[in-house]
């Protein structure tokens, strides 16, 4: 993901010196990765005609090389943005696309957005699915599948709230979709959560 972290930085249009560039990408992923990787990782962007180096504005430090984005470094960051991967499970790619959302067009982060909920709430009734069928073929009450299947409706319901907030940061959803997606996700969960509320109020009462 570094190098369309450093195309998104320097797609915003103004030149960038090294250092700064990578201040600004340590800063944005809490990293910190040195000034001899950064400038190979760097370099091969320049090899590959994605970026490229700029001469100086006067007055400032000649030793510091200024780079800027190529039309082709734009062309293969926006192809990069707009290949959402649709895996519910595996969002570490969208959470990449997300820690760009400040240097992108709002349509293009409300997109991605969109995508992202409608799989997590996709996500969300196949684990409902799978809960109930957990649940018939359960024969004793200590096999775990079945938390594990609420465990994992409820990370669903805090992604959600997750997408909500940044969606209201970068005011490019309306709330009332947002709200809606986090409500039809909730529908599983309460109902799964009553379930076990149910059974337990049950256990105690036959043990006391």
């Amino acid at each position: 993901m570094f190098r369309f972290h450093i195309l998104g930085l320097l797609r915003r249009g103004e030149p960038l010196h090294g250092y700064a560039l990578m201040k600004e990408y340590n800063r944005r992923t809490n990293r910190d990765y040195g000034a001899g990787y950064f400038y190979r990782q760097l370099g091969e962007l320049m090899t590959e005609g994605l970026v490229r180096q700029v001469p100086n504005p006067l007055g400032t430090d000649p030793r510091r090389l200024s780079y800027e984005i190529t039309s082709s470094g734009r062309e293969s960051f926006e192809e990069w943005f707009e290949d959402i991967p649709r895996d519910a499970m595996g969002d570490r790619d969208k959470i990449a696309r997300a820690m760009l959302f400040a240097d992108v067009e709002p349509e293009r982060a409300s997109r991605l957005l969109a995508l992202w909920q409608r799989d997590l709430l996709e996500h969300a009734k196949s684990l409902e699915r799978d809960l109930q069928y957990a649940r018939a073929k359960r024969r004793t009450p200590t096999e775990i599948l079945p938390m594990l299947i609420r465990r994992e409706l409820f990370r669903v319901a805090a992604d959600l709230e997750f997408l909500q907030e940044v969606a209201e940061s970068l005011n490019v959803a309306s709330s009332e979709q947002t709200d809606n997606a986090i409500d039809s996700s909730n529908v599983a969960i309460q109902h799964a959560a009553k379930q076990q509320s149910t059974k337990a109020a049950g256990k105690k009462r036959r043990t006391s």
